[in-house]
């Protein structure tokens, strides 16, 4: 890996503190806006978690759907000049999700402490897996951008796929530990 792509990916804190103020962004203004909102809209985002009033639903193969297509976009959006822009937008999506999903769950089920410790391990991972995904996609982008406008730089395309790689293997290994957790915890309870 080059010099100046260690010293890049180094610097992390600016592009972690604008995800993060992204997130929380979306997340409240999923809170503010859920009331509003128009139906279509309600039933596009609040299902993230699946839970309703008659239990839990198995849906895993729309999750596997989603999350797969969550992954594919962030790679294909990581290879573009104004990919970091896209993310950014996910993540707002992301945060705009988990409120609307906390929303419906807290409005149509009965609340329980072991409803609560689900809800908060599912949305723990469904953030790992956003920030952590975003963050490396986003550090692409701006590398990408940045040896094609600004530094004169040979891009090293070795360095950049086996990163690109390591951002979809973590990915992955997080989108795995999360469906073995819709499909093997929250049935028991």
């Amino acid at each position: 890996m080059s010099v100046f792509l260690r010293r890049f990916i180094d610097n992390k804190k600016y592009i972690v503190i604008a995800m993060v103020s992204v997130f929380v962004c979306g997340l409240l203004f999923g809170f503010y806006q859920y009331s509003s909102s128009i139906q279509g809209v309600k039933d596009f985002f609040q299902n993230l978690f699946y839970l309703n009033v008659d239990g839990y639903q198995n849906q895993y193969q729309l999750y596997v759907i989603q999350g797969g297509v969550y992954i594919l976009i962030c790679t294909y959006l990581s290879s573009s000049y104004l990919g970091h822009i896209g993310l950014l937008f996910l993540i707002f999506l992301k945060g705009l999700q988990l409120s609307f999903s906390f929303m419906f769950v807290f409005t149509t089920v009965p609340f329980t402490f072991i409803i609560f410790l689900l809800l908060l391990v599912e949305s723990l991972l469904e953030v790992a897996l956003c920030l952590s995904m975003s963050l490396i996609c986003i550090h692409i982008s701006a590398y990408v951008t940045l040896v094609t406008f600004c530094v004169e730089q040979n891009f090293s395309m070795k360095s950049m796929m086996n990163y690109k790689l390591n951002c979809v293997i973590i990915g992955l290994v997080i989108f795995s530990l999360a469906l073995a957790f819709r499909i093997y915890v929250i049935p028991m309870f």
